[in-house]
């Protein structure tokens, strides 16, 4: 796909109603068990409807963080080898509740113990002290700063595709309001880091409000992601490879 020709394509995954009567939308919001934690029975209707759906675009919007684990459920699609950059206020990475639940807290955790082709993870801009109450971390995490990030992408770059997956909250209040704690980061910051991937499986996006649908799509969530695609299609980064 050469984004610089193209529009970025995208669908937006709507678990908790907040994309209703909006285009590009696959409606989750009838399964239940869905809200902070994914039980089994739910992970198994969204992956069915994921396969149902055939070839996803490469920019996926996930609602707000409370459901960051579908990024987990998209991942477990993925059939080559990979490594996931995460872009984020939290790690999502602390020792499980339920062993056979999982939450929007310790998806990364289970991707790195259950994804085999998963070789490595880039945890970039997580807040340290909540990297420290996490616990020890699996040893496929690597946690950066945003400028180191760059560095340790460049090392896969030539090895392997990358999955991105980006949670508002490590943005600050001028370009998200969210439900959990958030950083202090702008989009220039985070798109060069986004932009230095070179060959991209796809982008995740997660951190809209409750509120997002409320305002009819003109809200700060909605500016923010249309920045993000915006700048994608400009500077022609990454290259996705679907």
């Amino acid at each position: 796909m050469d984004n610089s020709r193209k529009s970025v394509n995208f669908i937006r995954f709507n678990l908790s109603g907040i994309y209703d009567g909006m285009d590009n939308t696959v409606d989750l919001t009838d399964i239940k068990g869905t809200n902070c934690f994914c039980d089994e029975e739910a992970e198994k209707e969204i992956g069915r409807r994921i396969d149902s759906f055939g070839e996803l675009p490469p920019v996926r919007f996930i609602d707000t963080g409370n459901y960051h684990y579908m990024s987990l459920l998209l991942m477990k699609r993925i059939r080559t080898s990979f490594a996931l950059l995460l872009l984020d206020n939290h790690p999502d990475a602390k020792l499980p509740d339920f062993f056979d639940i999982t939450s929007c807290g310790d998806w990364v955790r289970k991707a790195c113990e259950s994804l085999d082709n998963l070789k490595q993870v880039i945890m970039a801009g997580v807040d340290p002290k909540l990297i420290e109450e996490a616990g020890p971390l699996p040893d496929k995490i690597r946690v950066c700063t945003l400028d180191q990030a760059v560095d340790a992408i460049e090392q896969i770059n030539s090895r392997m595709d990358i999955y991105i997956s980006l949670d508002k909250d490590i943005f600050n209040t001028d370009y998200a309001r969210t439900d959990w704690s958030q950083g202090d980061y702008t989009p220039d910051h985070i798109l060069p880091v986004i932009c230095s991937v070179r060959s991209c499986l796809a982008l995740d996006i997660c951190g809209d409000h409750k509120d997002y649908s409320s305002k009819g799509g003109s809200g700060l969530s909605e500016r923010t992601n249309k920045t993000i695609l915006e700048q994608i299609k400009k500077r022609g980064k990454p290259r996705f490879v679907i």
